[in-house]
């Protein structure tokens, strides 16, 4: 006879009890019940380089059924007020619990310490989904490789300090055989470089064109602020184009005039992208009942796409991934085209493609408004000799330690080119734009075109102008950042030597559309 037999039976009650208990954790019942120690199950990380815990099942049920009226960027008068209903109460409890858990264990303390330190140091990490790791390894064999995780010292720590003492990396393009390609893979090739190399750099208040920058952002909120206006009576929404945005450097802008729609279109995948990401970490989650604007917040809907507004209409680029957003968003209020129109002027056919966009995408009344570098300061250049020959090269040649301007071919002794089309120089900013092709626009000649496509000139002037007429108005209306990187060594504001004569080579324009 076995040990076993020699146990007297269990009474029928226990051996109930003892099998309900069985089922219940084999099914997952909840452990707490059987136990005087709290169970906490270890939510999963959503990576492992990062503090993200997975989502909760109905949060992620309720982001699928919201996500593409996220991406429409749906024109309504209604604002949504679901996340106002979130409890901070239960929060705070979740919070009183962790906190009491942790002070019993020492060693998760020490976790924690450590964990918070490396986070400190490390820069946030944009996650990456596997589609977009293949459209980056389809990108063409000479562009730089893209390296999600090339900026995270999370292996070795003591990496990331020893950073913060390097100097700032001034950013350099590496495009080969500029001379045999066409411009859109050039211009293309160039921002997506900038896009990945600006995020290794150092700060940005470290680049020899800080001041510079800041002078250029202060003439667009000028620009934007002073002309882009709201009809009430042809939308109830204030919507904003804005063609080559970039990688968002003017959502801050839209912000500023309290828009409520914005649609952003870039040659650049890679900018787009930034962009996008950008505009999702600053969205404000919620809009107050009362209908005020929450704070260092984006209170607008947006979408981006990647497309050529030089080659393909607006239409075209956008009704593909946002089916019905011609019909439900257009026309715009205003269209923006920052420091890039001049790329347009290779030829005829490519400015008539942009303005058509332009003239087709705003309501009457709109504006459009740009910068772009001025032919009257090439014309000067050129008619007072202020040039020299390429040592290398012996093209003509005009600039300074900040920035140069190489003609292609030798540019008329009258300054006025013929035809007005394609006449292609290459334009350096240190830190910005390394030797990239550009065009001359004759403004004349824009504004004949305008014309045409029924946009009329309301204002022109150059940056120096623009800044010294209209900089007194917006000292208390702009972010003291920026005003503080405006300051010269003599005190004053605005720009100085070597800038002056950089931030001068352009124009900013503004149009408005005619019945």
């Amino acid at each position: 006879m076995s040990a076993n037999s020699s146990l007297p039976p269990k009474p029928p009650h226990v051996a109930k009890e003892q099998e309900m208990k069985r089922r219940r954790v084999d099914n997952g019942a909840n452990l707490e019940g059987f136990s005087r120690r709290e169970y906490t199950p270890a939510a999963k990380p959503a990576s492992a380089y990062g503090d993200i815990k997975q989502k909760p099942a109905w949060l992620k049920n309720d982001e699928k059924k919201n996500l593409k009226y996220e991406m429409y960027g749906q024109r309504s008068d209604v604002v949504s007020t679901s996340y106002v209903r979130r409890s901070t109460e239960s929060s705070n409890s979740v919070t009183t619990y962790k906190q009491k858990h942790e002070e019993q264990d020492s060693r998760l303390n020490r976790l924690k310490r450590a964990r918070e330190t490396v986070e400190r140091q490390v820069p946030p990490r944009r996650d990456e989904t596997p589609d977009d790791e293949e459209k980056e390894e389809e990108q063409e064999d000479d562009d730089e490789s893209v390296q999600p995780y090339l900026h995270l010292d999370v292996a070795n720590p003591s990496s990331t300090r020893a950073r913060s003492n390097d100097s700032y990396h001034t950013f350099h393009s590496r495009i080969k055989d500029k001379e045999n390609r066409d411009i859109n893979s050039i211009v293309r090739q160039h921002y997506n470089q900038r896009t990945q190399q600006s995020k290794r750099q150092g700060p940005r208040t470290s680049s020899p064109i800080y001041k510079l920058r800041n002078f250029n952002n202060t003439i667009k909120y000028i620009l934007i602020g002073n002309w882009a206006k709201h009809d009430t009576g042809s939308s109830p929404l204030f919507s904003v184009l804005d063609l080559c945005c970039g990688k968002g450097g003017d959502l801050n802008k839209c912000e500023f005039i309290k828009i409520d729609q914005y649609i952003g279109i870039d040659i650049s995948d890679l900018s787009v992208r930034e962009a996008f990401d950008r505009y999702s970490k600053q969205k404000a989650r919620f809009r107050p009942r009362n209908g005020t604007r929450v704070e260092n917040r984006y209170n607008f809907q947006a979408c981006f796409a990647t497309g050529d507004c030089f080659t393909q209409y607006v239409p075209d680029i956008l009704e593909p991934n946002f089916p019905g957003i011609i019909e439900k968003t257009f026309p715009v209020d205003t269209v923006s085209t920052q420091f890039a129109l001049h790329y347009a002027f290779e030829s005829e056919d490519k400015v008539n493609t942009l303005l058509t966009n332009v003239s087709k995408s705003l309501r009457v009344g709109g504006r459009f408004i740009g910068t772009i570098p001025s032919s009257d300061f090439i014309k000067s250049k050129i008619v007072d000799k202020q040039y020299f020959k390429d040592a290398k090269t012996g093209k003509v040649k005009f600039g300074n330690g900040l920035y140069s301007v190489t003609f292609d071919k030798e540019p008329p002794e009258d300054g006025v080119f013929r035809p007005p089309f394609g006449n292609r120089y290459s334009y350096w900013l240190k830190d910005a734009v390394d030797d990239v092709p550009e065009y001359v626009v004759p403004f004349e000649i824009l504004r004949a075109m305008c014309e045409e496509h029924n946009l009329m000139l309301k204002y022109k002037k150059n940056f120096i102008d623009i800044f010294n007429q209209e900089i007194p108005n917006y000292f208390a209306k702009l972010n003291k950042n920026l005003i503080d990187g405006l300051k010269r060594n003599d005190g004053k504001y605005g720009a100085e030597g070597e800038e002056k004569e950089a931030v001068g080579f352009y124009i900013g324009f503004v149009f408005e559309k005619v019945g």
